[in-house]
């Protein structure tokens, strides 16, 4: 029997050229930028694609790699390494419980992870280095995967809500007084801080989302304000899947029409570029003011209100005054359920639900109307019977 002789085959190619951490950071943030572009394209808000690229970039510079051929022997993650096989699935299972054990809200914990896993899957999709030529990620770094799963999702996450309560009837009226009365008087920055009063009682009065309120107009050709239909309109209304701004119209409370008023007569007029720029609100420079600045804000003046004695929801923000309106305008119109989701922009009660939150003393009314409505029936039963 004669053996078959076997050939050893020598790769003669040279070995693939080492690459220089410069080049390799450049191809990182060029893949992350392709992501980032992503959100123009979806229409997503300035805010949503802030948020985005602040936690991503702090995730990978936060992230150490220990690396002798980098000059201070260790640097930032880059995205293909959090991708690799096994050891991509490992940092982030100890990221996510790290989460966990540091204490943030399971909501926090989702997001962050749906950052990263909404990043990795579009690398997956379209795994390739944009510059001077198209490279592919998997052949120049190696084999890349999906890090993130499902079952690392908080259970339950998007319906944990600890908040405690909003502010509703007299406590947001107290909340309003405050601002006026105490808190303009005494700001030295007068003008400013009765344009925040304004904004304020208008998100309390509307339902309207911060960004929403941001980008409304006072100028033609888009005023967004209508006195005679009771109403106002955003033309920045939140995108669903991509759809696009959507334009929603809500309510124009005679509270808020007051106020308004005064603020379009007496206030505005005095901030420069009134006559010009077109924003409702303008800062002292004359430019439309940022959803960063109406943060800001709010944040000192929640402080303030909690140091002259008013109790304020824990997590207080511009979504709070959101959901002051939706839980205001269900105990006044409880039968309006699909007038208010389409006030708030909903598309389903699911949403609807955690933005209206009873308190105790509404629960109590109910419940001694109904008990009196049947002790009424049953007493009426009664002496017809008789």
């Amino acid at each position: 029997m004669v053996r078959p002789h076997l050939t050893v085959v020598y790769c003669n190619e040279p070995p693939a050229r080492p690459i220089s951490f410069s080049e390799k950071l450049a191809d990182h943030c060029a893949i992350l930028q392709g992501y980032l572009d992503t959100h123009i394209t979806r229409n997503h808000s300035d805010t949503t694609v802030y948020k985005e690229e602040h936690f991503l970039q702090g995730w990978f510079e936060g992230v150490m790699v220990q690396d002798e051929l980098h000059p201070n022997g260790e640097r930032q993650l880059l995205i293909w390494e959090a991708m690799m096989p096994i050891l991509g699935r490992q940092r982030i299972v100890e990221f996510s419980k790290g989460l966990i054990i540091s204490g943030l809200k399971p909501r926090t914990v989702a997001s962050h992870l749906g950052s990263l896993r909404r990043l990795f899957q579009y690398v997956l999709e379209w795994p390739y280095i944009k510059g001077s030529s198209i490279q592919s990620i998997s052949v120049k770094y190696g084999r890349i995967e999906q890090p993130v799963l499902l079952y690392d999702y908080p259970v339950h996450a998007i319906d944990h809500d600890d908040e405690g309560f909003v502010l509703t009837g007299e406590r947001l009226n107290d909340f309003y007084t405050f601002i006026w009365e105490k808190y303009i008087a005494h700001n030295q920055k007068k003008l400013t801080a009765s344009r925040d009063y304004t904004m304020i009682l208008l998100a309390g009065e509307s339902g309207l989302r911060a960004d929403e309120i941001r980008n409304l107009d006072a100028l033609a050709p888009h005023r967004d304000l209508f006195y005679e239909q009771g109403c106002i309109q955003t033309r920045f209304g939140k995108a669903v899947k991509g759809s696009g701004k959507r334009i929603r119209k809500t309510d124009f409370t005679q509270l808020a029409q007051e106020t308004m008023r005064v603020y379009e007569e007496y206030i505005r007029p005095k901030f420069p570029n009134a006559k010009t720029n077109p924003a409702l609100w303008l800062t002292e420079s004359g430019e439309r003011i940022s959803y960063k600045t109406m943060w800001r804000n709010l944040h000192v003046i929640g402080i303030e209100a909690r140091k002259a004695g008013l109790n304020l929801p824990p997590s207080f923000g511009w979504h709070s005054l959101r959901k002051s309106f939706a839980t205001n305008y269900m105990e006044q119109h409880p039968e309006k359920v699909w007038e208010l989701m389409h006030k708030m922009g909903h598309i389903n009660l699911s949403t609807l639900h955690r933005y209206v939150k009873f308190n105790r003393d509404y629960f109590d009314r109910c419940t001694n109307r109904i008990v009196s409505e049947i002790m009424s029936s049953d007493i009426e039963k009664n002496h017809i019977e008789k």
